[in-house]
């Protein structure tokens, strides 16, 4: 799901407007980052006094490791000659290899994803997924499932001479991305720090368009939600919203777009700003590809069974791990990361008080996350 880290969540990226944002759910285009900031700015006052009283989750709010340039990008074309992934390296050249998998499905990545690291210790990879960033072609399409996606990371691994990654980072998609990964290539794997748990079942991908699911916290604005579509396609929200948005009737896609946005950007913090909120919801044009991949993902299932992946857990129960979420996501419920937690016993859990989904809104969230990458240096 999005995965915004403003740095959240879902703010995006440098080279396309329609990219979705650092370290958040599953979105926020590149083009809200002004926002995200005043998003974040509601929910940092009344957590400053928490912060200063506390070291259970780290000392004070931490910031992102300062600007870095990559030193290398490339494409690399698929094995199965469908996709051109976009992909950057940065950081020490002879640093532990750490990965960092975005969210969504179909956010894309960011240069402030590179500044989680320290670029002295690390050698930082990232990419776009397919259909997102820069990676074309742009969207969803028949190519586009999670088992593309895991081949992917092993093809880029063989493709830039690594022998293994010393860590992977991902949140809300990206964790299950990379839990994907881990449990088929755990001999590849050294660590993990995986935060925002999206578990694929299907009471999970329900919860977020449910009326007893995040529709309890928000109804009036999920009323609005649901009558945003015809009668007769209300009784599969999830399907309808999919098809709308990729529909090509301009005024169809723009409409679906918009109240997707209105709907899901509340719940990406414990305070959400209406006026910034509606500002971004009537710029649809401007939210690109991802909530459109996303929500062909969730339509199938992501293209997964959970409870195998989550069985499949024992594979990388010795590799050390440290499961990050916050006590108040509305997207992705803090019991996905107890349940995952109760799969590798050996993991570090740690729920992180009045922190919502994306890190970006929550600064003791995001100092976790920086406090977690920082203990696998």
């Amino acid at each position: 799901m999005l995965s915004i880290p403003a740095f959240h969540t879902p703010c995006p990226f440098a080279m396309n407007a329609s990219r979705w944002t650092v370290l958040g759910r599953r979105c926020l285009p590149r083009w809200t980052r002004g926002a995200a900031l005043c998003l974040g700015a509601a929910v940092a006052a009344p957590l400053v006094p928490w912060r200063r009283n506390t070291t259970a989750w780290c000392q004070g709010e931490r910031s992102l490791f300062p600007e870095i340039e990559a030193r290398k990008s490339g494409r690399l074309e698929t094995k199965d000659g469908s996709c051109s992934l976009y992909y950057e390296v940065s950081g020490n050249p002879k640093g532990k290899v750490a990965l960092f998998l975005h969210g969504g499905p179909g956010d894309g990545c960011s240069p402030k994803h590179r500044r989680l690291f320290d670029p002295e210790a690390f050698c930082i990879v990232i990419f776009d997924q397919r259909g997102a960033g820069q990676s074309s072609p742009p969207g969803f399409n028949q190519h586009n499932k999670t088992e593309n996606l895991v081949q992917d990371i092993e093809q880029l691994r063989e493709d830039l001479g690594f022998e293994a990654w010393d860590l992977i980072v991902g949140g809300s998609w990206g964790s299950t991305l990379a839990l994907a990964y881990a449990t088929k290539f755990p001999e590849l794997v050294k660590a993990l720090v995986l935060y925002s748990i999206f578990i694929p079942s299907q009471e999970s991908i329900d919860f977020v368009y449910s009326p007893q699911g995040a529709g309890l916290f928000f109804p009036e604005a999920y009323e609005s939600f649901v009558k945003a579509l015809p009668s007769d396609e209300r009784s599969n929200l999830i399907g309808s919203y999919a098809k709308r948005l990729d529909s090509p009737d301009l005024e169809v896609r723009r409409s679906a777009m918009s109240s997707y946005l209105r709907w899901i950007l509340r719940l990406l913090s414990v305070s959400p700003d209406e006026a910034i909120i509606e500002e971004i919801a009537q710029k649809p044009d401007e939210a690109g590809y991802g909530p459109s991949i996303e929500m062909n993902y969730m339509a199938n299932g992501c293209f997964m069974d959970a409870q195998q992946l989550l069985a499949d857990c024992f594979r990388i129960g010795h590799i050390p791990c440290t499961i990050l979420h916050g006590r108040n996501d509305l997207i992705c419920p803090p019991a996905n990361a107890w349940l995952l937690r109760q799969r590798l016993p050996l993991a570090q859990l740690k729920m992180v008080p009045l922190a919502g989904h994306s890190s970006s809104f929550a600064p003791a969230l995001k100092s976790a996350i920086l406090e977690a990458i920082d203990s696998y240096r």
